[in-house]
C-alpha cells in the first residue's frame, strides 16, 4: 500500500498524477515516444530520424544529439521544421491520471504512444555510469535514491514511479500503447522499427529502414558525436550487472522492487536481464 512508503515518496507521487499536465500537448502530435531514461532512446530516435529523412527526401540529422533530432522527433514544446513530414514528438513524462480514462484521452485527441523501456537493473547502472561524474555517490548510496526525487535525474524511485503510471496507462488502453524492449532492439532492431513505424502508420521505405540500420551502429554513431551535446552517451560501462547486483546491493533492489512497483512491463524485474 503506498500509505506504508516514505511521505516524501508519496508526495512526488500524488504531483505526478495530479499536477503534471503536460499530456494535454501530445493531441497535437501523430505519434509521442515516450522513454524510461537510459533505455536507448538516443538510439531509437536517431533510427527513426534517418529513416524518416530518406523516406521522404530530406536532410539527415548531422548528429544523433537530442538537438540535432529534434527536427523529427522534438520536445512537444517545439515549433514544427518539417511540415510535409509525420509530426512526431519525445517525453520521458510521467503522465496525468486523465491519461487513464477513455475520456479524457479522447478530448485530449492523445496519439499512438511508443513506450520504450529497458531492464530497471541496466537502467540504473547505466545511469549511474553516465553520470557518476556529476551525482558524486558510491553505487549502494545511489541504490538507496531519493523517495523525493529530486536529488538525482533517475533512480529506483523515478523508475517505480515510471513504471507504475504508464503500466495503468498499459492496461487501461492496450490498443494506444506499443511497448518496446530496448533488448529486443538489440536483438531485431529492424523489427523493432517497423513495428514502430506500423504504430504510427508512418509508411517508412524498405531503404530507408535498410540505412537507419546502418547508421544505427555504435561505430556509425561515434561519427556523428555532437561536440555541443551531453557527454558518454555511447558509454561502455566496465562493470557487469552481474558484479553490481551482489549481496547487499542485491538484497537492496530486490526489496525496494518488491516495494515501490505494480507494473512489471513484461519483466521479470526480480533477477539479472539475459
Amino acid at each position: 500500500m503506498i500509505e506504508t512508503l516514505p511521505a516524501a515518496y508519496r508526495a512526488r507521487v500524488r504531483n505526478d498524477n495530479w499536477n503534471n499536465y503536460s499530456v494535454l500537448r501530445h493531441g497535437a502530435f501523430d505519434g509521442m515516444l515516450v522513454t524510461s531514461k537510459n533505455s536507448g532512446t538516443h538510439w531509437l530516435k536517431y533510427m527513426l530520424a534517418i529513416a524518416i529523412a530518406d523516406t521522404h527526401g530530406i536532410a539527415r540529422p548531422k548528429y544523433f544529439s537530442e538537438n540535432a533530432v529534434r527536427p523529427y522527433i522534438g520536445w512537444p514544446k517545439d515549433k514544427l521544421t518539417f511540415p510535409d513530414i509525420p509530426r512526431l514528438a519525445f517525453s520521458h513524462t510521467i503522465p496525468h491520471r486523465l491519461a487513464d480514462w477513455g475520456w479524457a484521452r479522447r478530448a485530449a485527441n492523445l496519439p499512438p504512444y511508443v513506450l520504450a523501456v529497458r531492464h530497471p537493473m541496466a537502467i540504473l547502472a547505466s545511469h549511474h555510469a553516465k553520470w557518476e561524474y556529476d551525482i558524486k555517490v558510491d553505487w549502494l548510496a545511489y541504490l538507496k535514491g531519493d523517495p523525493g526525487g529530486k536529488q538525482y535525474r533517475c533512480d529506483i524511485y523515478w523508475l517505480a514511479r515510471f513504471w507504475n503510471r504508464w503500466g495503468d496507462v498499459c492496461v487501461d488502453a492496450p490498443g494506444r500503447i506499443l511497448t518496446v524492449h530496448y533488448e529486443d532492439t538489440l536483438k531485431d532492431a529492424r523489427a523493432v522499427l517497423e513495428a514502430v513505424a506500423a504504430h504510427w502508420s508512418l509508411d517508412l521505405t524498405p531503404g530507408a529502414i535498410d540505412a537507419a540500420l546502418a547508421a544505427g551502429t555504435k561505430a556509425e554513431m561515434a561519427k556523428h558525436t555532437d561536440p555541443d551535446a551531453e557527454p558518454n552517451v555511447l558509454q561502455n560501462r566496465k562493470t557487469s550487472l552481474a558484479d553490481l547486483f551482489t549481496g547487499e546491493a542485491m538484497d537492496l533492489y530486490r526489496t525496494q522492487v518488491k516495494t515501490l512497483f505494480r507494473h512489471d512491463l513484461g519483466y521479470d524485474l526480480l533477477n539479472l536481464p539475459a
